[in-house]
C-alpha cells in the first residue's frame, strides 16, 4: 500500500470515528422507512456484512441477495470502497401483483451515485437524511419504483460515486402499489358514467 493510500484510510477512519461521536449510529436507520405503515410484501435487510463481494443472507426479512464488485474492505461489518468506486448489485424475491418496490441504503464518506435501476428501469435518489454533510460523512438515501410488475425476481443495481464509500446498510422492500391521483380521478369518473348510464337505462324502461 503506498504513503498516499496509508494517509487516505487514516484520514478516513479519523472521519469516521468523528462520525460516531457526532452523530452517526451505527447498524440503525436515522431516518423513518419511506413507505410509512404499508404492509410489506417483501423485505430483505443487511445491517451488517459478511463479505464485499457476496452476501445471501440478510439479517431481517428473507429471499434476498447483495453482492459487490471485488476491490473493496470489510470496515468493521460494512463495505468501504477502499481507492474504487464500487457497483452492487441486490435481488429479492418478486410476488405476482403491482408493487411499489424500494432501495435503501446507508452510506458514510463519499456518497452513492443518485442514479439507481431496478430490472434495468432508472430512478433518482431521495435524500431522508444527512448528517455532518459538508464533510460528507453519513447519508440516508432511498430510491422508489412505483406500481412495478415482476415475475419473479426484482434485480436492483446502485453504485458508488467515488472512491471512499462505506456502505452500512441496505434494504430492499416491496408493498403492494398505491393508486396515484390520476388513478383516483378515472376510477370516480369511471363509476359517474357507470351511474349516468344506468339511470338513462331505468328511465327508457319506464
Amino acid at each position: 500500500m503506498s504513503i498516499a493510500s496509508k494517509l487516505s484510510l487514516i484520514a478516513f477512519v479519523s472521519g469516521m470515528t468523528f462520525s460516531a461521536v457526532a452523530s452517526a449510529t451505527a447498524n440503525a436507520w436515522d431516518s423513518s422507512n419511506p413507505w410509512g405503515t404499508s404492509s410489506l410484501a417483501g423485505y430483505a435487510e443487511w445491517n451488517t456484512f459478511a463479505s464485499t463481494t457476496s452476501n445471501p443472507t440478510p439479517q431481517f426479512g428473507s429471499n434476498g441477495t447483495l453482492s459487490g464488485t471485488a476491490g473493496s474492505l470489510l470496515f468493521g461489518g460494512d463495505i468501504y470502497t477502499f481507492n474504487s468506486i464500487a457497483s452492487f448489485t441486490a435481488t429479492l424475491a418478486a410476488s405476482s401483483g403491482s408493487f411499489d418496490v424500494y432501495l435503501r441504503a446507508a452510506t458514510q464518506g463519499n456518497f452513492l451515485s443518485s442514479t439507481a435501476t431496478l430490472n434495468g428501469v432508472s430512478a433518482s435518489s431521495i435524500l431522508a437524511y444527512s448528517g455532518n454533510a459538508s464533510q460528507g460523512i453519513e447519508q440516508e438515501v432511498y430510491w422508489k419504483w412505483s406500481n412495478v410488475t415482476a415475475d419473479s425476481l426484482y434485480t436492483f443495481n446502485f453504485s458508488a460515486s467515488a472512491p471512499h464509500v462505506l456502505l452500512d446498510q441496505v434494504s430492499l422492500s416491496a408493498v403492494a402499489a398505491v393508486p396515484e391521483p390520476e388513478t383516483y380521478a378515472l376510477i370516480l369518473a369511471g363509476l359517474g358514467l357507470i351511474g349516468f348510464s344506468s339511470r338513462k337505462t331505468g328511465r327508457k324502461q319506464v
